[in-house]
Order: structure tokens, then C-alpha cells, then sequence
């Protein structure tokens, strides 16, 4: 998923109040960060109950660093104040298309999940590096994630632009649907999502905004297991993840940053957050169970039984590879 700049300081959805919150932040001095060690495959981060992260793929030096920028040091969630702590970068850059999905290799996050809930990993985020959030393996029909966007330029150069908020079309689940004709507003034609201001003013050649402090929030379901998040053309740094527990299909936590602000007119965002939303409801697939019952694709859109990605079947989710 790319370009996920959003700010105001606070995506204005609610939750449910008492919703289980797990912070999954890593230890940099455990971890040894400071002598910048090499990883291997599928190296781990953090844990919580219901989450493990990993380095998905080896990298020659693992660095030290902070997912913070200009003093926006605290993530709020659902109203719970988290103080952000150093964090990890790796070595070499990911690489990624929206179409054909995440490559081996690369600095790239992997989260196994066991719960159905909502993923919120921070990091300092800027306007012209390409973020994603994707369902699956590499290499397994992995499906990016539909995000809702907003952004507090506060920025001299885009004088009438103070925010911007979009959504992605996606279907029932919060996948991005690759069949939308809305899509080519948002890639402009290309195979990557634009940059926010470039989606803005519908200009392919607008300069980037800055840089900022925010998060990925996105959907997660306990059978698909694998979820990954990373950047392209640079290096993803992060501390870790929040999780929070609750069904997907519902309202997206509250997600903001808070700290110090910036000098007034530079070229910063203070919040990035991008946010899966949904168009339908799970209820809406039959209930009842039959093994000769439709099967859907995460769209909604009925497929042949024998379709591989993530499906719904009976009104359950799994998996086929």
C-alpha cells in the first residue's frame, strides 16, 4: 500500500470503547540494535499473545532508529496515550508493485496474527516513499489493503490544501478492488498508489509535502495468518506494532500521534495513517453451512471453488494457496 500520509490529529472513527489493546514494542537494547547486527529469515521483533513480528527476510545490518519526527513522540489509541520507543530499520529496500504484490527480499515486516482485529504499526513516514500493508506471502496471490487517507500538509507550497482524505475502492473485506475504474484516479495510470498531493491536485509532476510521524492501520483476520508492511525505495522503520482486538469488519480504532508541532509553514505532516474501510457486511454471505455453498473472494465476488487467495465460504474465511 502506498502513500499513506494522514493527519489531522485524529481519524475521526470510532470503536468499540473496551476493545483489548496489545502492545507489541520491541527492545532495542535487547536486540542489540546498537552494534547494527546482521539477521537472518524470518528473524523476531516482538510477540504479544496474539501477534509475532519479524525481519520477513535476512538483512546485513539491522540499525537503530526512531520512528518519531519532529517531537510527535506519542501514539493515542482509542484514547490509551503510547509512548513510542527506538526502534529498527534493515539494509536493503523492498520491492513492490501493486498488482503483482511484495518481492523477496528487502526490508520487510512479516505479522502472523491469531485473532481477528486491527494492526497499527508506526513509523516515521514520508510523502514520496511508497508504503504498503499486504494480505498473504510473498509469492502466495498476496492482496493489498484499501486505506482511508488524510492529510495536514502544513505546507507554504500548497497554500489551499490543508487536508486531505480519500478512500481507496475496496470490497466487502477492505481489499482493495484492482477492478474498480475509480482506481486509475488514485495511480494516475501507473502501477503504484500515488503520492497524496499528486492524488490531490490530480497533477503527476506535484512535489512531495514532507515527512511525518504516523501508522498503518489496517485489517487483520486470524486465518490468513501472514500479513506484511513495508516501504519501497527506502528502508521501513518501526518499533513494533499495536494490536487491537475486535472484528475487522466493524469501526477502526481511533489513531492519532501527539508531541510537539513543527515551525509554522514547515514542509511536514504530523500524522500518517491509513485505514481499511469497508463497503458491505459479512452477514450478507450465507450462514449456513454447505460444502456445495458459493464461494466468494474477498470482493465479494462469487469464484470457483477450487480459487485460490482469501476466501469465504459459508460465511466462514480460510485461506487456499
Amino acid at each position: 500500500m502506498k502513500k499513506l500520509l494522514l493527519t489531522a490529529a485524529v481519524v475521526a472513527m470510532a470503536t468499540a470503547a473496551n476493545a483489548q489493546i496489545e502492545v507489541g514494542f520491541l527492545n532495542a537494547e535487547a536486540l542489540g540494535l546498537d552494534n547494527k547486527p546482521a539477521c537472518g529469515d524470518m528473524f523476531k521483533l516482538a510477540e504479544t499473545e496474539n501477534v509475532t513480528m519479524y525481519m520477513a527476510f535476512a538483512q546485513g545490518e539491522l540499525s537503530k532508529q526512531n520512528p518519531d519526527f519532529q517531537g510527535m513522540k506519542t501514539l493515542v489509541v482509542n484514547g490509551q496515550e503510547i509512548a513510542l520507543v527506538p526502534g529498527v530499520g534493515g539494509k536493503e529496500n523492498g520491492k513492490c508493485t501493486l498488482s503483482g504484490g511484495p518481492q523477496a527480499g528487502g526490508c520487510i515486516y512479516q505479522l502472523d496474527v491469531k485473532k481477528d482485529g486491527w494492526m497499527i504499526v508506526p513509523s516515521k513516514i514520508s510523502s514520496n516513499k511508497n508504503f504498503y500493508a499486504y494480505l498473504g506471502l510473498v509469492g502466495a496471490d498476496p492482496s493489498p489493503v484499501a486505506y482511508t487517507l488524510g492529510m495536514d500538509l502544513q505546507n507554504v507550497d500548497y497554500p489551499t490544501i490543508s487536508e486531505i482524505k480519500y478512500s481507496l475502492p475496496a470490497g466487502e473485506y477492505g481489499i482493495l478492488d484492482m477492478e474498480s475504474p475509480e482506481l486509475e484516479k488514485y495511480t494516475l495510470g501507473a502501477d503504484a498508489i500515488n503520492w497524496p498531493i499528486r492524488i490531490a491536485t490530480q497533477n503527476p509532476d506535484a512535489a512531495t509535502a514532507g515527512n511525518g510521524t504516523g501508522a498503518l492501520v489496517f485489517p487483520v483476520y486470524a486465518e490468513a495468518e501472514n500479513y506484511l508492511v513495508f516501504a519501497t525505495g527506502s528502508k521501513m522503520n518501526t518499533c513494533g506494532f499495536v494490536f487491537v482486538e475486535s472484528d475487522p469488519a466493524g469501526a477502526a480504532p481511533n489513531v492519532a500521534v501527539k508531541g510537539e508541532v513543527g515551525e509554522e509553514g514547515a514542509k511536514t505532516e504530523k500524522v500518517v495513517v491509513i485505514t481499511g474501510e469497508y463497503t458491505g457486511s459479512v452477514s450478507a454471505i450465507e450462514a449456513a453451512f454447505d460444502e456445495n455453498a458459493p464461494v466468494y473472494n474477498a470482493q465479494g465476488m462469487r469464484v470457483n471453488a477450487d480459487a485460490k487467495g482469501l476466501l469465504i465460504q459459508n460465511g466462514k474465511k480460510f485461506i487456499r494457496k
